[in-house]
């Protein structure tokens, strides 16, 4: 078996019937389906257990189940929270324990649309996924909204982070707040590795609920063609924090081969 044939994982023949890999790639994983009859029959039996398992997991009963699951997370990390001698807040809040179940709810409406009861997705159609970017996406009510640089956001508001990669192998995800704390998002520690999924969007695996940090949240997205020293990045934001006004509006100092791009989300008051 070849390279190609090796590179085949089902999740990435779950993006393939969902037409959401790069075009390169589905013309591959659509050649090898046709030279080996062990890709198309596994194509085969994932485009028929996909609606049975929606039959079996319909949207409308499984997003309140989600919400159900959420909220009693965050119940337990509240009283973790209060139990510690440490304060874990900004973790908890970023961490996939407490994601987990919100996470999914993004899912269940990139990949099978809104369920009854919720609107679609506003404001994607103007996503340009030839472009590198990062994208910022709020649960409010029974609507996904795409929040764009400058946009209003509080305390409790449930934010999923994507990001188009559009070419660049490897990149750092990080934000800062009014309140001086940086916090990293992608990748999931700075000894990790930085190489970015080459799809055409790609979720990040936990989602979280903004904090009360004052005035502002603002999320960076550093990309480069070779590998990121992932603690460096994170030095350098933590030197901008430190200033509100850089952190809102300061760009780090990175090599000329690297690209960054930003999303400043204006915090409302909780009076307002």
């Amino acid at each position: 078996m070849n390279d190609k044939h090796s590179q085949t994982r089902t999740w990435e023949l779950e993006r393939y019937l969902l037409g959401e890999l790069p075009a390169h790639r589905m013309e591959e994983i659509k050649q090898l389906a046709q030279e080996n009859p062990e890709i198309q029959t596994q194509i085969e039996r994932l485009a028929h257990s996909n609606p049975e398992v929606l039959k079996q997991h319909p949207s409308e009963t499984m997003i309140p189940e989600i919400l159900k699951q959420y909220e009693e997370n965050k119940r337990q990390a509240k009283i973790r929270e209060r139990s510690s001698p440490i304060t874990l807040k900004r973790l908890l809040y970023a961490g996939p324990v407490l994601a987990t179940a919100l996470v999914l709810l993004f899912i269940v409406f990139f990949r099978d649309g809104a369920p009854p009861g919720y609107t679609r997705i506003k404001g994607e159609e103007s996503i340009d996924f030839t472009k590198t970017q990062i994208i910022i996406y709020r649960k409010k009510n029974d609507t996904i909204d795409l929040l764009k640089n400058g946009n209003l956001a509080r305390a409790g508001d449930l934010l999923q982070i994507a990001y188009v990669p559009a070419g660049q192998t490897n990149g750092v995800i990080f934000s800062t707040d009014g309140s001086g704390t940086v916090t990293l998002h992608y990748p999931e520690s700075q000894g990790a590795p930085s190489f970015l999924k080459q799809e055409k969007k790609v979720l990040l695996t936990s989602s979280y609920e903004l904090d009360d940090a004052p005035d502002f949240e603002r999320f960076f997205f550093i990309t480069a063609m070779e590998g990121i020293d992932v603690e460096d990045i994170i030095k350098k934001a933590v030197a901008i924090a430190t200033t509100p006004a850089a952190a809102k509006t300061a760009s780090l100092v990175l090599p000329e081969s690297y690209q960054q791009f930003s999303i400043l989300l204006k915090k409302e008051k909780k009076n307002e």
